[in-house]
Formats: structure tokens, C-alpha cells, sequence
């Protein structure tokens, strides 16, 4: 769904820089803005969130916010024509298709950036309290197979609305409605796994309390042989 996002993205960063020059430029500041991102919410974000306020609610802020600049973004380019949109965004100096452009590059920074620091790190430590065998096949199925299929997924559906409307802007509702269900499918699947994984959690604390335990019981009747 991401990847489809950036296509359409990309289309409208075309249309509103024409010229091949200024569109080059521009991906190269938003690359540029990406590695900025990543370094600061690698070093000084991530981990500070995932320690005080918990891995569901670190591993949920990913989509929350693909799902605020994705409303905006679509929001602005649907509806870019739209004669009281066109006032309202020329009385504080842009464009529909301007801020569409702004909000959809707020999107593309803030997921890779996550993807790469924050994303990635509750992910890995969603495999902590899994058995050994759980944590191989688990990585196994979402590096491996996940990955691969989401991609390949992805690609195979915009190549069918391409050939359905035959153009990247007249698909472009469509790609927004499956962005709002993979997002709300993302944002329950978290939630799910953050109940899963605060219940196994809790399970292995308490083993290693009463591990911890059982020597201090039996001391004495050590000591009184």
C-alpha cells in the first residue's frame, strides 16, 4: 500500500515540477530530508518511546501517522480542483496540488524514517519472549515471505488499475481507499500483537521471579545440614 502511495506521490510531484531538473532536485532534498529524520528519531526518539510508553504504543505510531498525512494528502489532490479548496489554499499563499505534494512528502519522510528506526525496532523486539524456533520460522515468514509478497502484491494491483483507468491520477482514489484499509489493518494487528506480547511478557517475569525464588527457600534447609 506504501509503495503504491509513493507512485502516486511521485506523479504529483511531476505535475507540479514539470521540469525534469526541478523534479530531481526536489526527490533529493526529500532524501536528504529522510536521512535527517532517521539519524534523529534513531538517536535521540525511538528507543526513549518504546521504553516509556511501551512497545504497542510505539509499534502504532507508525500508521497512525501514515494515516493522518495519507487523509491530507489524497485529501488535497481528490479534491485539488475544487473551487472553495482553490480559495482557501490561495488565501494563505499555495495550492490543492502544493499541499498535496507537502503532505504526501511529510508521509514519504515520516515512514521511511520510522520504517528504518522505530518500525524496525519493535519488530525485533516483538521476537523476544518467542522460543528459539518461534523467533526463526517467525523472521523467516516476515523477512522472507512478508516482504516479498507485499511487494509483488503491491505491484501486480497498481498494474491492474493502470490497465483499468489508464492513467496513475484517475487510480489514484482507488489507492487511497486500500492505503486506509491496509493502515487500519496494520493498526489492528498491532494491537493485537501488543496484547500478545505484554501477556508473554508478564509470563516470563513472573517465571523468573519464582526462579529467582526457590534457592532463597531451600537455603535454610541447606544451611541446617
Amino acid at each position: 500500500g506504501i509503495n503504491m502511495v509513493e507512485i502516486i506521490w511521485k506523479d504529483q510531484i511531476k505535475e507540479l515540477y514539470p521540469n525534469p531538473n526541478d523534479f530531481i532536485v526536489y526527490m533529493g532534498k526529500v532524501m536528504s530530508a529522510i536521512g535527517w529524520v532517521a539519524t534523529f528519531v534513531g538517536l535521540f526518539l525511538s528507543s526513549n518511546l518504546i521504553r516509556r510508553l511501551g512497545w504497542t504504543v510505539s509499534a502504532l505510531i507508525t500508521p497512525v501517522a501514515l494515516l493522518v498525512t495519507g487523509v491530507f494528502f489524497f485529501g488535497f489532490i481528490l479534491f485539488k480542483n475544487n473551487p472553495t479548496l482553490v480559495g482557501w489554499t490561495a488565501a494563505i499563499g499555495f495550492t490543492p496540488l502544493a499541499l498535496g505534494v507537502l503532505f504526501g512528502t511529510i508521509q514519504n519522510v515520516m515512514s521511511r524514517a520510522c520504517k528504518y528506526t522505530l518500525f524496525d525496532s519493535t519488530k525485533e523486539i516483538a521476537f523476544i519472549p518467542l522460543s528459539p524456533e518461534s523467533k526463526l520460522k517467525g523472521k523467516a515468514a516476515i523477512d522472507g515471505v512478508g516482504s516479498r509478497v507485499g511487494k509483488s502484491g503491491g505491484s501486480i494491483v497498481h498494474g491492474g488499475l493502470l490497465m483499468l483507468f489508464g492513467s496513475v491520477s484517475l487510480s489514484a482514489p482507488y489507492v487511497g481507499l486500500i492505503l486506509l484499509a491496509v493502515v487500519f489493518g496494520w493498526i489492528g494487528a498491532a494491537r493485537s500483537l501488543g496484547r500478545q506480547f505484554n501477556l508473554l511478557t508478564t509470563h516470563h517475569e513472573k517465571l523468573e521471579i519464582n526462579e529467582e525464588a526457590q534457592p532463597s527457600e531451600k537455603k535454610p534447609l541447606l544451611e541446617s545440614v
